[in-house]
């Protein structure tokens, strides 16, 4: 695993020696408030459309100060600044236009995959429009996280995919990894996100440098009747009345058993530590 962390040290330091700040953007949106956690600086709202960013949604968004939300409660309107920079979205200029009752129909908060559990047998179509099946992964080991084609904030899908090709980077001389370790990114957005958009999407995520080994990653979507089953067992919050997931993060390495060996809930992980987990599963001879 020393030979991981080096690797992903120089990827690391390779990116920010060429990255060159860009300048940040400013969209206002409407919303309702869904929940708030002041400890963690963070707000969950349901707005419409972003012109000229994003569709309708119900993500969870970073403020810079607890105060901003501190007095807020679900149901509340308000209206805000989300600013997006070249690596987060966050929400600034709160403010409050509209009390509400204290009550939401965001929906349940799911379960969270547990080590051990076994991952049920769902549906998925690919990118080339052909049916496969959680099942097919059984003797690898799966890295899989949930992305929509539309996001666009860094923070969010654009960092899952990048993070994916980094774990794939620091797989490359780790024995067995590339016949043994697979990649599947799924959208929740069936509705948009076609084969035709997916295959798209993945030809900007899947390029490979000279000499790089390449690794089986599949961009795949549901069902819409099997999101909400699908959206339970992986920690989702859904929306049954709108159809709709609240936009969390959820990614999780799959033993080649079919069975959870780690979840992540959030985007705080690294790409060190999907591939110490993924190693941690491969064949050790």
């Amino acid at each position: 695993m020393k030979q991981i962390l080096t690797i992903v040290a120089l990827i690391c330091a390779s990116i920010a020696a060429g990255c060159q700040s860009a300048p940040e953007k400013h969209y206002p949106i409407q919303g309702e408030v869904i929940s708030m956690d002041a400890g963690k600086k963070l707000i969950t709202v349901k707005h419409g459309d972003i012109p000229g960013l994003m569709p309708a949604m119900t993500m969870t968004y970073q403020v810079a100060e607890a105060k901003q939300i501190r007095g807020l409660e679900p149901g509340d309107k308000i209206t805000a600044d989300l600013v997006v920079s070249e690596d987060k979205g966050r929400l600034e200029r709160i403010v409050l236009v509209g009390k509400g009752d204290g009550k939401t129909s965001q929906g349940t908060t799911q379960r969270v995959p547990e080590k051990g559990d076994a991952v049920p047998d769902f549906a998925l179509v690919d990118q080339d429009g052909k049916i496969i099946h959680f099942s097919d992964y059984h003797g690898k080991v799966l890295l899989v996280t949930f992305i929509y084609t539309r996001c666009p904030l860094p923070d969010f899908c654009p960092r899952m995919n990048d993070n994916f090709r980094a774990v794939q980077k620091l797989l490359q001389e780790v024995p067995h990894a590339t016949e043994r370790a697979e990649f599947l990114s799924v959208s929740f957005d069936p509705e948009h996100d076609t084969p035709t958009v997916l295959k798209h999407y993945a030809s900007l995520y899947k390029k490979r440098a000279p000499g790089e080994k390449q690794f089986d990653w599949q961009f795949a979507v549901p069902a819409a009747r099997d999101l909400p089953e699908l959206a339970q067992f992986f920690g989702f919050v859904y929306q049954p009345e709108q159809a709709q997931i609240v936009h969390s993060l959820s990614t999780t390495v799959i033993a080649p058993d079919g069975k959870v060996a780690k979840w992540y809930s959030d985007n705080d992980w690294t790409p060190a530590d999907a591939a110490q987990a993924i190693g941690l599963l491969l064949p050790q001879s």
